[in-house]
C-alpha cells in the first residue's frame, strides 16, 4: 500500500517525457507535493524498455541533440545523430535521476477512473488500480489533475478473420515477443510505416524469406545518420548547445548544418511537386527492380502522409529474401499457415508481424468533470468506437471546460505533423507550471477555460488546416480516429496544423486573448 498522504497538490498521469519534464518544471517552481501514476515498470513512456517502441530497429526520427530535453542539463551527449530506443530508455531514466523525481513516480499503477469533485471538496478524485493484478485498489485525491500518458498506448490490431487460427508466432510491433528467434524463419509484416520500415531494415538479414505487405507506399528521407561528430560534441561539452537548438526549432529554424524541413515548402504545390520528383528519382535509383521502385513510390505530395526518416528501407527490397506484396485491398484474412490479400493470393508463414499502429488514444479511462460531464462526450466518443475521437474540444490543446484544474499535455489541437514532441511538451510543463504558481499567488483555486474560447480555438484548428498538404489525400492526421469504420468521417479539428511558433504565440504570447480573457478563475 501507498504510505503517502491520501491528497496531493498535482497528481500525473504517465511517466514518459511529458510527464517527466511536467513533474521538473512543477518541482523548480516549488509544487513538492506531487504524484506520477505509471503503468508500466519503468519510465520513458513508449521509449521504455518492454514499452511500444522497444521493437527492432525503433529509434527516433527527430535529431537526437534536439529531440532528447534537458541535454544542457544532464551532460548528456547522444551517441549518434538518431539515437535508438535503448539510448532513449537509458536517457529517460538518466533524466528521471538527475532532476530528483523518482521518489514522485508510482510504477506499475494504471489509473482507471478520474472524477472531479465539487461543491466545497473541489477536488479531484483518482483511482488506480496494480497493473499486473488489476487489484490493490487505490484512491487518493488532488487539486490539479494532469494527463500525460499520450496518445500511442494503444496498438491497433486489424480485424482480419481468422487471426486467432494460425499456428505459428504473431505480434503487433508494440506488443514485441522478445523470446522470438526470427532466424531462419518466414516473417510476414503487414504494413509499410515507421515502425514496420525499421522493423524491415533490422531483421531482413536474420530471416529466411521476408515478404512485405503494401497497401499504400511511403515516402522515406534518407536520415544520413552518424556518429555524433567531434565538432558537435564539443558543443554540447562547452555548454548550451542543446537549448540553442530547441530555441531555434521554436522559431522555426536549426542551426547552420542541422537538417531542417521548411514548413512553407510542403505546402507550396509546386515546390512539393519538385520535392516529389526529386524522391522518385531516388527511389528509381535504390531500387534495382523498376517495377518495384514503381510500387514504392506514392502517387500523393510529399509528407500528406507521415514521412520516413531511414536510410536503408528502399535497398532492402534489393535483397534477395525480400518481397514486396502490393494490393491495394491489402491483407483480407488469416488462416493456419499464413495470410490471404485481396487478390486472392496465399502465402505461408512461421511468423507474423503486425505493424499496423495505434488508435490515437487520448481518453485511456474515464475522465468525468463538472456536471458529470466526460471527456469522452467533449471529444465525441463512446464505447461503441473504442473511445476514439471524432470531435475534439478544447482550449490550446490543454484545457476542457467543465473540467476543472484539469491539463492535458500533448493532447489534441496542440501538434502539427511536423512538431517535435518533446519541445512542445517542454513548453507546456511550463505553461502548467507557471498557471498553477500564478494562480496560488493570486489566490484561485480552480480554472478552466470559457465556453467561448474553447469553440474558437476549435475553429481556427479546423481553419489551420486549409492550404496544407494533409488536405490532399487520406491521412490520420485529418480525422480524429483511425479506425476502418470512421474512415470516411467529416474532418474533425483533431490537431492543430499551423506552424509550431504560430501555436506558442497563442499559448505564451496571448494571440487571441490573454488568460484573463481565456480562462475562467474562481
Amino acid at each position: 500500500m501507498d504510505e503517502a498522504p491520501a491528497n496531493f497538490e498535482v497528481i500525473i498521469v504517465g511517466a514518459g517525457f511529458s510527464g517527466l519534464l511536467c513533474t521538473n518544471y512543477l518541482k523548480k517552481a516549488g509544487v513538492n507535493s506531487i504524484r506520477v501514476f505509471e503503468m508500466t515498470p519503468s519510465v520513458g513512456g513508449v521509449w521504455a524498455n518492454g514499452g511500444v517502441g522497444s521493437y527492432p530497429g525503433a529509434a527516433c526520427d527527430v535529431p537526437s541533440y534536439a529531440y532528447l530535453p534537458l541535454l544542457d542539463q544532464t551532460r548528456f551527449i547522444p551517441t549518434k545523430k538518431y539515437v535508438s530506443q535503448p539510448e532513449i530508455s537509458a536517457y529517460a531514466e538518466l533524466l528521471t535521476d538527475h532532476v530528483g523525481i523518482r521518489d514522485s513516480i508510482r510504477f506499475s499503477r494504471k489509473v482507471i477512473e478520474a472524477k472531479y469533485l465539487g461543491g466545497d471538496k473541489k477536488i479531484w478524485q483518482i483511482t488506480t488500480v496494480d497493473t499486473e493484478s488489476e487489484e490493490d485498489v487505490q484512491v487518493v485525491t488532488c487539486k490539479h489533475f494532469v494527463s500525460a500518458n499520450g496518445p500511442l498506448s494503444s496498438p491497433r490490431l486489424p480485424e482480419f478473420g481468422g487471426m486467432e487460427s494460425f499456428n505459428g508466432e504473431s505480434f503487433h510491433t508494440a506488443q514485441w515477443d522478445k523470446s522470438a528467434d526470427l532466424s531462419g524463419k518466414r516473417v510476414g509484416i503487414i504494413g509499410t510505416g515507421a515502425s514496420a520500415a525499421q522493423v524491415i531494415t533490422s531483421i531482413a538479414n536474420q530471416v529466411e524469406s521476408l515478404h512485405v505487405f503494401q497497401r499504400t507506399p511511403t515516402w522515406a528521407l534518407p536520415r544520413e545518420d552518424e556518429l555524433t561528430p567531434d565538432d558537435v560534441r564539443n558543443e554540447f561539452e562547452s555548454g548550451g548547445y542543446g537549448e540553442l537548438l530547441r530555441k531555434a526549432m521554436g522559431k522555426g529554424e536549426y542551426p547552420p548544418g542541422e537538417q531542417f524541413i521548411d514548413f512553407d515548402v510542403l505546402h507550396d504545390e509546386k515546390q512539393n511537386e519538385a520535392v516529389c520528383k526529386e524522391l522518385a528519382e531516388g527511389i528509381r535509383s535504390d531500387v534495382n527492380d523498376p517495377d518495384v521502385a514503381e510500387l514504392l513510390t506514392p502517387d500523393y505530395p510529399f509528407w500528406c502522409k507521415r514521412v520516413l526518416f531511414i536510410d536503408d528501407y528502399y535497398t532492402s527490397f534489393n535483397k534477395p529474401n525480400v518481397t514486396l506484396v502490393h494490393d491495394d485491398g491489402g491483407v483480407v484474412s488469416v488462416d493456419e499457415t499464413g495470410l490471404n490479400i485481396a487478390r486472392g493470393e496465399h502465402f505461408e508463414f512461421d511468423v507474423i508481424i503486425y505493424a499496423t499502429g495505434f488508435d490515437s488514444n487520448f481518453i485511456p479511462f474515464p475522465i468525468i468533470g463538472r456536471n458529470n460531464s466526460t471527456l469522452a462526450a467533449k471529444f465525441g466518443a463512446n464505447e461503441n468506437n473504442r473511445f476514439q475521437m471524432t470531435k475534439p474540444n478544447s482550449l490550446w490543446g490543454i484545457h476542457v471546460d467543465e473540467m476543472p484544474n484539469f491539463y492535458m499535455m500533448v493532447g489534441p489541437q496542440s501538434l502539427n505533423p511536423v512538431t517535435n514532441v518533446t519541445l512542445l511538451c517542454e513548453q507546456q510543463a511550463k505553461y502548467i507550471a507557471e498557471l498553477i504558481i500564478g494562480m496560488h499567488e493570486n489566490g484561485y483555486s480552480c480554472v478552466e477555460p470559457r465556453k467561448d474560447a474553447v469553440m474558437e480555438w476549435t475553429n481556427l484548428c479546423n481553419s489551420s488546416s486549409e492550404g496544407k498538404v494533409w488536405l490532399r489525400c487520406n491521412n490520420w492526421y485529418m480525422k480524429t480516429t483511425k479506425t476502418d469504420a470512421a474512415k470516411d468521417r467529416e474532418k474533425g479539428a483533431g490537431m492543430w496544423m499551423d506552424t509550431y511558433e504560430e501555436y506558442l504565440s497563442h499559448v505564451l504570447d496571448g494571440k487571441a486573448g490573454t488568460q484573463r480573457e481565456l480562462l475562467e478563475f474562481s
